[in-house]
């Protein structure tokens, strides 16, 4: 289990990820997007933005047009990556933010 875990959701450092929707592939769905996310995540699709925020976001490179992708830490608006690979991102909430390990 990993220390993220332990916290409670409500006291514990926020991830957040807005992509540009111009940087989505179409017919990219809310629906996909959450089901890639902890059941704790916020993730919203609008006109101009995919607004998701929790203790961990998931960003799947298939949601991402190709020019885009090498951009994608450009959209990470709290948080820090934890994994990067080929074929997604991790983002977690920034423990530095709130409080003190215990």
């Amino acid at each position: 289990m990993a220390a993220v875990d332990n916290v409670p959701a409500d006291e514990a450092p926020r991830a957040q990820v807005r992509v540009p929707t111009e940087w989505l592939m179409p017919l990219l769905t809310l629906e996909l997007v959450r089901e890639a996310q902890r059941p704790d995540t916020h993730a919203n699709l609008t006109s101009e933005w995919l607004t998701m925020m929790g203790i961990e976001i998931v960003v799947d490179r298939s949601w991402i047009r190709e020019p885009f992708w090498a951009q994608i830490k450009d959209a990470i608006a709290g948080g820090f990556i934890y994994k990067k690979s080929a074929a997604h991102l991790l983002v977690r909430g920034d423990r530095r933010s709130g409080r003190a390990r215990r």
